[in-house]
C-alpha cells in the first residue's frame, strides 16, 4: 500500500514538472534573464558550423565538428548548448526531418539546454525515444544498447502514452 502510495505521488510530481511553467516562445527571440526560464519552441533541426552558422546540403551533420540548432517559424535560429548530452539525439536524421517541439531552459547568449524533445504530427505531440525490445531499455539518443549492444530500435508514441 504505502509503495503504491509513493508511486502515486511520484507520478503527480512528475506530471507537473512536465507542465511548461512559464512563457513559451514560438516566433519570436528570448532574453536570458539571469535565472534562465523555460521556453517551448517549434521548428525544424538545423546543423550549425563551429562558428555557429547554419550548414546545408547532404554532408552537413556528418562531421564532428557542428552543433544543432531550430530554426523556428520566424526564421530565427535557437542554438543549443554545445555540451548538453541531449543533443545526442538530433544525430539521428530522422529526427531531423521532423517538425519538433522543444521544451528547455533559456541559458546566456541566447542559448537552450533541452528538457524534452517531441514531434509534432498533424497538430499533435509526439514522443520520441529509443527502445531495446530485447532488455526492456528505453533512452533518448539512438546507439547500442549497453546491456546486448544491439540498435535501439526508433519510437514515436502519442504524448502521455504510456511507454514499455
Amino acid at each position: 500500500m504505502i509503495k503504491m502510495r509513493f508511486c502515486i505521488i511520484l507520478f503527480f510530481a512528475g506530471f507537473l514538472l512536465a507542465v511548461p511553467l512559464g512563457p513559451s516562445i514560438a516566433a519570436s527571440h528570448f532574453e536570458y534573464s539571469g535565472q534562465g526560464r523555460q521556453v517551448i519552441v517549434r521548428g525544424r533541426v538545423v546543423c550549425l558550423d563551429g562558428a555557429g552558422h547554419r550548414q546545408s546540403g547532404p554532408t552537413a551533420c556528418r562531421d564532428s565538428s557542428h552543433g544543432f540548432g531550430l530554426l523556428g517559424a520566424d526564421g530565427a535560429i535557437y542554438k543549443f548548448l554545445p555540451e548538453d548530452p541531449s543533443t545526442a539525439i538530433f544525430t539521428d536524421p530522422r529526427v531531423r526531418m521532423r517538425d519538433l517541439q522543444v521544451t528547455a531552459q533559456a541559458r546566456p547568449e541566447n542559448q537552450l539546454e533541452i528538457i524534452q524533445v517531441q514531434s509534432v504530427r498533424e497538430g499533435k505531440l509526439y514522443d520520441i525515444y529509443y527502445f531495446c525490445e530485447v532488455c526492456n531499455i528505453t533512452a533518448h539518443a539512438p546507439g547500442p544498447c549497453p546491456c546486448c549492444r544491439q540498435e535501439f530500435e526508433f519510437r514515436e508514441t502519442p504524448a502521455g502514452a504510456e511507454k514499455p
